[in-house]
C-alpha cells in the first residue's frame, strides 16, 4: 500500500536549459505512482573524496520520501553519514526521473514498520523484519547485522521525457 499523506504538491515548471523544451506531459500524481511501482532504483552518492558512486537500491515509496535499505558498512552507508545530499534516479521506459535531496536515517520504530510492510508487497522475495527498533534481513536470525534505513526527502524531482525532444519537468519542495 502507498501512502500519499501530508505530501506537498509542488507545481510544475520548465527547467531554463536548454530554452524552449516544453513540460513532459506528467502531473505530480503521476510522478508519486511511477515512484511507488517502480522496481529500479539508482542511488547517487558523493564519495569523501568528491568522487561519485552510483549503486542500484531497493525502494519503496513512504509518505513523500523514497526509502531504501543497506547494510550499514556498505560504501553508500559510509558517504550518506559524511554527506546526506544524494540523488535517485528512476528510469522509464518513456519518462524518467531524477529526485535530488537529502537522506535521513530512520530510527522511529513504526516508520521501520512502515517500511518493512511495503517491501514484501513490491519484492516478494524479500520479508524485512523490526525488532527492539532496528530493522533485520529475514536472513539474520541472530538478529546481529540491524540494517540502516533511509528516507530520502527531495528538494527537488526532474522529469525527462524521452521522445519529441527530450521534454523536460522540475518540481522544487
Amino acid at each position: 500500500m502507498t501512502t500519499y499523506l501530508e505530501e506537498p504538491e509542488p507545481t510544475p515548471e520548465p527547467l531554463s536549459s536548454p530554452p524552449g523544451t516544453p513540460l513532459t506531459a506528467l502531473g505530480w500524481a503521476d510522478v508519486r505512482t511511477r515512484a511507488a511501482e517502480a522496481g529500479d532504483y539508482l542511488l547517487a552518492t558523493t564519495n569523501p573524496d568528491a568522487r561519485p558512486h552510483v549503486v542500484p537500491v531497493l525502494g519503496v515509496w513512504l509518505e513523500g520520501t523514497i526509502c531504501f535499505v543497506t547494510n550499514r558498512q556498505t560504501r553508500k552507508a559510509r558517504n550518506l553519514a559524511q554527506n546526506n545530499g544524494c540523488a535517485v534516479t528512476i528510469p522509464g521506459h518513456d519518462v524518467d526521473l531524477v529526485f535530488e535531496g537529502t537522506a535521513h536515517l530512520v530510527r522511529n520504530a513504526a516508520r521501520l514498520t512502515q517500511v518493512a510492510d511495503l517491501f514484501p508487497a513490491k519484492y516478494p522475495w524479500w520479508h524485512p523484519f523490526v525488532r527492539d527498533d532496528e530493522l533485520y534481513d529475514p536472513s539474520d536470525t541472530a538478529l546481529s547485522d540491524p540494517r540502516h534505513v533511509y528516507a530520502i526527502e527531495p528538494a527537488q524531482v526532474f522529469a525527462f521525457g524521452k521522445e519529441k525532444g527530450f521534454s523536460a519537468t522540475r518540481w522544487r519542495f
